[in-house]
């Protein structure tokens, strides 16, 4: 399971639905962070624009920062580029060796002409996440990502049902990428580890959306790994019922296809990720899943 889960969860407790104050999302990192689940997580997601914020909550919440075990920290990246990164070096000068460290940055681009003007602003000590848009072709972008030496990243969802791509635009993007061999993430909507209907906010009465389920994505990409083709990975980040996917004694189960730890394991080198607001519901949905 640690090769296959170690650091996938980013915490995203300052964006929706949770958005959670400064203070509060800092807390819980700091919690998580010295947690039997720690291996669990990732990054802190913080937009730039709230480091000196972030800082400041720290200091009122009295968390002692570990500069030999330092919180890493991926910023989300405003219009305004050069600035930003700027004001990253500012702060990882002060900060990086008393326990906080800006490593990776997060930007959306529409295009391999959008992504070549971005990425010369970006040094190359910071690792890129590039977002993609939500239908390809990919193939074009997919390549350019790769030849910077970045990884991408896919939304997988958010609060309102537009948000999330259809799993024929999302088996297309896990095709593109192993075929590429580059490594991503994914961003909202994998609270739960398989696929299903779930609420897409924390309020009562609140919509409900087909989500992905954030195994299943693992186990797709181990499909498209050993060739699956597009439609069965289509049907794979499609399948709702809750008895195709099974947690078995050497891995994961999907109908009659079998993805053992160490399948899984190599799935994990590409699919490095992903941003959640929550980290406890993903950490104990699959906790209670194993454990069935």
């Amino acid at each position: 399971m640690r090769a296959a889960f170690t650091e996938i969860i980013d915490y995203a407790g300052l964006f929706p639905p949770a958005a959670c104050g400064m203070r509060d999302a800092i807390r819980q990192y700091d919690i998580y962070h010295q947690s039997d689940q720690r291996w669990l997580l990732g990054r802190f997601i913080v937009p730039t624009s709230r480091l000196d914020e972030m800082v400041r909550a720290i200091d009122e919440e009295g968390i002692d920062l570990d500069p030999v075990d330092p919180w890493h920290l991926s910023v989300t990246l405003g219009a305004v580029i050069q600035p930003e990164i700027e004001e990253i070096g500012r702060f990882n000068a002060r900060w990086g060796q008393r326990g906080l460290v800006v490593d990776s940055v997060e930007y959306k681009v529409r295009s391999v002409g959008d992504l070549v003007g971005t990425d010369d602003l970006i040094p190359e000590t910071l690792l890129r996440h590039y977002e993609v848009p939500r239908e390809g072709p990919y193939q074009p972008l997919i390549a350019a990502i790769a030849n910077a030496g970045a990884y991408a990243k896919v939304r997988t969802g958010g609060t309102t049902p537009g948000l999330f791509p259809d799993a024929h635009h999302l088996a297309d993007f896990i095709i593109a990428v192993v075929a590429a061999r580059l490594r991503f993430k994914c961003t909202a909507g994998l609270h739960h580890t398989f696929p299903g209907i779930y609420a897409l906010t924390y309020e009562t009465n609140s919509p409900r959306h087909e989500m992905f389920g954030f195994a299943a994505i693992l186990a797709a990409v181990a499909e498209a790994e050993r060739g699956g083709e597009v439609s069965v990975i289509e049907r794979m980040l499609g399948d709702r019922d809750r008895d195709a996917y099974e947690w078995v004694e050497g891995g994961l189960r999907w109908r009659e296809r079998e993805y053992d730890w160490e399948a899984l394991g190599e799935a994990h080198r590409l699919f490095v990720g992903f941003g959640s607001c929550s980290f406890r519901e993903p950490v104990d949905e699959l906790g209670v899943s194993v454990v069935a």
